[in-house]
């Protein structure tokens, strides 16, 4: 179908754009077009990135108990 064939059917079902318009094919162009974007970018292969991350865990009951807060 072309894309005005796919905005005439979505206006005979009444369906309206996210702005309450009727369609027209460049909205269903821009619709389409949009969502292969985003599909290639989901299914895109990233390569995994090492670093040398670290983290240091400090129990803060020890701390706070030797200026008198209890927890």
């Amino acid at each position: 179908m072309t894309f005005d064939a796919i905005a005439e059917w979505l206006n005979e079902k009444r369906y309206l754009t996210a702005r309450g318009k009727r369609f027209k094919g460049a909205h269903v162009h821009s619709i389409l077009k949009k969502r292969i974007a985003k599909e290639e970018l989901l299914n895109r292969e990233y390569p995994p990135i090492w670093s040398n991350f670290s983290m240091e865990v400090v129990d803060k009951t020890i701390l706070m108990s030797d200026f008198g807060f209890r927890s």
